[in-house]
């Protein structure tokens, strides 16, 4: 970075609040430069190191590392470097115990505006020896880091295309994303190795390029390293093998864990659509090709694979065709590899709101499903956290096994239980009784009591009670017309003070408060 700029480090586990800052102003006009951005004090040690900026700006609540053992260390370790704190109203207390470390000074949030900012910064600034060697704070121009951080965030900027034509003299542009996965820590490390070597391979071989195709290091994003290509427009082909000889040494040498290059576009304006719209996308297909570590946009869809039919998979469930039903959804999953039409986010919302459905349905037909009702998050937990269709796919199949045992389970030994509950759904309302039910049934009424107590975890009498409840739950809140008198003779009950000691006793509190509840 140069030297004449006050270099600015911003601290803050709030992403919006650090490109609220970094988008604030046009730093470089005003004598400053973004050194870079942490989302705690730990990240900021190791950019400190790399970086040496004058003034760090930093928050004080923090997880990981907060602010106030972030000032305490570089005080200690870095006397030089001045801290402007961060604050709300609320941290008072520890914005008073930060200044007995030596920081600067400190800024409300609520009242971050521009000009105030500012002119915290340059006041501490204007204190600062090291600064004074150079006119820091006279008319810069824009430097053209600034000015590609400006347009990779999707932010407006002034620059003038001649000012960059030295920095990029080709008519055609590429960018090269690499996704080094959860590893931050070691990220610098790998953007070191990832931009040695492309060079390297720009400059040894005359089948790459032939030394005129220019690479340009982009700041770091969300664990993706990415770099910028000035290439001739007959050139494609050649960075194509660039990338794919990366690709190779990257993967044997554990820097990353894939490699995304973008179709060649012909502007700087278009770099945050082609990172944020087609480059972050492409890497997002990568969970449906786990075998291809390089992902290329050659600008052309795959178009659209066969869609899933909802409306015959509710249908198949809610007409006990759980087999078709299973078999659809398997059929479905099974297509998705090497599709790129689907994101995998919206696929494993969709394979869990699927899963979410069976179960519903299964207890809805009292089916023996509770322990598959209790499992159903950690089924939730392990599609979230698949990294690539294959998991997925193989955590559908143990699901739909454990729910065909359940029907297998449910049909042989359950099927007269299953039938008495739903006619017991039906029927809630009118005079209901265990005599009833038994002649129905062709049952001896002590018989039934019996048998229906064997057979699921309420007796008789309570699982009547409380599918009349939950029905009256139902009326008590949507049909505020209606007296609880008239709800209590609705669900079946002929006696109101008896219904509203059942209420009580199964809700915790009487019908009358849970409907102002």
């Amino acid at each position: 970075m140069d030297a004449t700029f006050c270099k600015l480090l911003v601290v803050d586990d709030e992403m919006l609040v650090r490109q609220g800052i970094i988008h604030l102003l046009d730093w470089e006009s005003e004598g400053f430069q973004i050194a870079g951005e942490a989302a705690n004090g730990r990240e900021a040690l190791e950019l400190i190191e790399a970086q040496r900026p004058h003034i760090i700006l930093t928050d004080i609540v923090m997880p990981v590392m907060d602010g106030e053992e972030l000032i305490r260390l570089v005080k200690r370790m870095h006397p030089e470097i001045e801290v402007i704190v961060l604050s709300s109203f609320s941290e008072f207390e520890y914005v008073r115990s930060t200044f007995q470390s030596g920081v600067a000074d400190y800024i409300l949030k609520p009242r971050l505006e521009p000009q105030s900012l500012l002119a915290v910064l340059k006041k501490t600034a204007q204190r600062m020896p090291q600064l004074q060697q150079g006119a820091w704070g006279g008319d810069k121009r824009q430097s053209a880091d600034y000015v590609l951080d400006k347009l990779l965030s999707g932010y407006p900027v002034e620059y003038g295309e001649d000012e960059l034509k030295p920095l990029f003299p080709h008519a055609c542009f590429a960018m090269l994303l690499a996704d080094t996965g959860d590893d931050s820590a070691a990220a610098g490390r790998k953007e070191e190795w990832l931009e040695s070597s492309i060079r390297s391979l720009l400059q040894g071989s005359g089948d790459i390029g032939g030394g005129s195709i220019v690479v340009r290091r982009l700041p770091q994003q969300d664990g993706h390293l990415r770099f910028l290509f000035n290439l001739p427009p007959d050139h494609r082909e050649a960075l194509l093998t660039l990338a794919e000889q990366i690709c190779s040494a990257g993967i044997r040498a554990n820097m990353f864990q894939s490699l995304a290059l973008s179709r060649v576009f012909n502007g700087l304006n278009d770099l945050h659509s082609i990172y944020a719209d087609e480059l972050v996308r492409l890497l997002d297909r990568r969970f449906f090709l786990p075998d291809r570590k390089l992902l290329v946009d050659r600008g052309e869809g795959s178009g659209p694979g066969p869609a899933f039919d909802h409306e015959a998979f509710t249908g198949e469930l809610s007409r006990q065709e759980f087999d078709l039903a299973f078999g659809r959804l398997s059929a479905y999953v099974a297509s998705m590899p090497g599709r790129m039409d689907t994101g995998m986010f919206e696929f494993k919302s969709f394979l869990c709101h699927s899963l979410f459905q069976i179960i519903g349905m299964l207890l809805h037909f009292h089916y023996e499903a509770r322990a598959l009702d209790e499992s159903k998050y950690e089924f939730f937990r392990a599609i979230h956290e698949a990294k690539h269709i294959g998991e997925a796919a193989a955590r559908l199949e143990l699901f739909l096994q454990d729910a065909t045992e359940c029907l297998t389970q449910s049909r042989s030994g359950s099927s007269v239980i299953q039938k008495i509950m739903l006619y017991i759904d039906a029927h809630y309302a009118t005079g209901l009784t265990l005599t009833e039910v038994a002649r129905q049934f062709h049952f001896n009424p002590s018989y039934l009591s019996n048998y229906f107590a064997l057979h699921n975890k309420e007796g008789f009498n309570e699982y009547l009670n409380r599918v009349r409840i939950e029905k009256a739950c139902l009326l008590l809140k949507e049909q505020e017309g209606l007296t609880i008198s008239e709800i209590s003779g609705m669900v079946g009950y002929s006696d109101h003070s008896y219904f509203t000691r059942v209420f009580r006793k199964l809700m915790g509190i009487s019908p009358s408060q849970y409907r102002k509840g």
